[in-house]
């Protein structure tokens, strides 16, 4: 990628003869060309400098906060009683692992599952979210779970503006079962 200064035209030259005005005038505009070309090429290399810079700058960041957002994961999960490191063989299917023991406070349930799936996670995070401190006079409605649901599932609304169906049908599934019985839900 470097220009070579060896290969300039050398005046024409014979033994004992002067360089003429024209020579002279000749090797001074192919030097100021090539000083041209060299200096051009290293404005183009500053700037993919730069872009580089700006690239590592906003690693950096991203880097920092993924971080901090895993952080505040990790610490509202050991805060609401889940287990702080996941079981990954869990999650891929490869062994037993049991979801996290919920203490008496809380009144949970504790379910040996065979393995965990992220839209499984998903859910009990919405469930966890949405019904564990809830008025019995004023549940949560059917809509705001669905909608927590896209959310952390990444689903697309309906084109109404209604939660999607899938996201629906989970929040149907979360609901408790006295709630369905007392408004007339239960099937």
């Amino acid at each position: 990628m470097s220009e070579s200064t060896d290969n300039l035209p050398q005046p024409n030259l014979e033994a004992g003869a002067q360089p003429s005005l024209g020579d002279w005038h000749r090797q001074s505009e192919e030097a100021w060309a090539l000083i041209s070309r060299l200096t051009e090429r290293v404005r183009k290399r500053d700037r993919r400098i730069a872009l580089l810079e700006t690239a590592l700058a906003r690693t950096a960041l991203m880097h920092h906060v993924w971080t901090s957002h895993l952080e505040r994961k990790l610490e509202r999960s050991s805060a609401s009683g889940t287990s702080a490191q996941p079981n990954l063989q869990g999650l891929s299917g490869g062994t037993r692992s049991a979801a996290p023991a919920a203490d008496d406070s809380t009144g949970g349930v504790v379910v040996h599952l065979p393995h965990l799936t992220r839209t499984l996670e998903a859910l009990f995070d919405v469930m966890r979210e949405q019904w564990s401190d809830w008025d019995f006079d004023h549940p949560p409605k059917s809509s705001t779970v669905a909608r927590a649901i896209d959310e952390k599932l990444g689903l697309k609304p309906q084109s109404n503006g209604e939660a999607s169906r899938s996201a629906q049908t989970f929040a149907a599934a979360l609901r408790p079962d006295s709630v369905n019985e007392l408004d007339g839900r239960h099937r």
